[in-house]
């Protein structure tokens, strides 16, 4: 079993309070079933602010600032036997709810 990243991009935040709140029962459900089947290692929504380093790490500037819909909004790391598996376990996201996007990478190995 490989480990993948899963990064939320954009999703636009319901203001109904009903609606979020469904919204959340949806995550909740999505991950649990992710967690039950073993393939849910961990993650965590991001929050919308920041620090963003150039120039070598000598310039630091608030941030982030980009389109909402490419603005990193959290994490999930999942374990697939590979990207298709992975792609589809991603597709019952609830992000997708909300016009979101998401990024599917395979965690490497870093040999010392």
């Amino acid at each position: 079993m490989k480990e993948y990243l899963l990064l939320l991009r954009g999703g636009n935040t319901p203001q109904a309070q009903e609606v979020m709140a469904k919204h959340m029962e949806s995550w909740k459900q999505w991950m649990g079933k992710l967690a039950q089947d073993g393939k849910l290692s961990g993650g965590q929504p991001l929050t919308g602010d920041g620090k963003v380093m150039t120039n070598k790490g000598t310039k630091i500037t608030d941030g982030p600032f980009a389109e909402s819909k490419e603005v990193v909004s959290g994490y999930l790391l999942i374990k697939a036997a590979d990207y298709n598996e992975a792609t589809t376990l991603s597709k019952g996201c609830p992000i997708f709810e909300l016009d979101g996007i998401i990024e599917v990478r395979e965690i490497g190995n870093m040999d010392m």
